[in-house]
């Protein structure tokens, strides 16, 4: 997640942030891998349910229109031998990790059931020099 989160940060998740509103795009968020092996993971989410994804010549595209995106820290690109489309069904977000030319995410797994969603990462708290919250 690099530069919103480095090596060794530690977060504050809010597990209840989603009782009364959905995740919004550009949510970091604590969610549990499909496969349990793999544990949980810090990602940002980029579509929402009922989206199509297509990523184009190292941009985002939601519907068609080019994604702004001042916290990816390269550009985006599909993975060798992986779709550069998706649609994200209903009760599905797709998640992107911020360095994206070193992130395991929705570009490998597929967009994430809302029910594998822990909750909203919003403040760090280590190390001192980089608290704050997260956006």
């Amino acid at each position: 997640m690099v530069p919103a989160l480095g090596p060794g940060h530690r977060v504050l998740v809010d597990c209840r942030a989603y009782r009364d509103a959905p995740p919004a795009r550009g949510d970091v968020v604590l969610f549990r891998h499909h496969l349990p092996e793999m544990g949980d993971f810090l990602k940002r989410i980029v579509a929402l349910p009922g989206e199509h994804v297509h990523l184009k010549e190292g941009q985002v595209f939601i519907n068609g229109v080019a994604l702004e995106e001042r916290y990816a820290s390269s550009p985006t690109a599909a993975p060798p031998g992986t779709p550069s489309q998706w649609f994200v069904g209903e009760g599905q977000y797709f998640v992107l990790g911020d360095n994206r030319g070193d992130s395991y995410d929705s570009r490998r797994f597929g967009p994430v059931d809302a029910g594998q969603i822990l909750g909203k990462a919003w403040l760090r708290l280590w190390p001192p020099r980089a608290w704050g919250s997260i956006r």
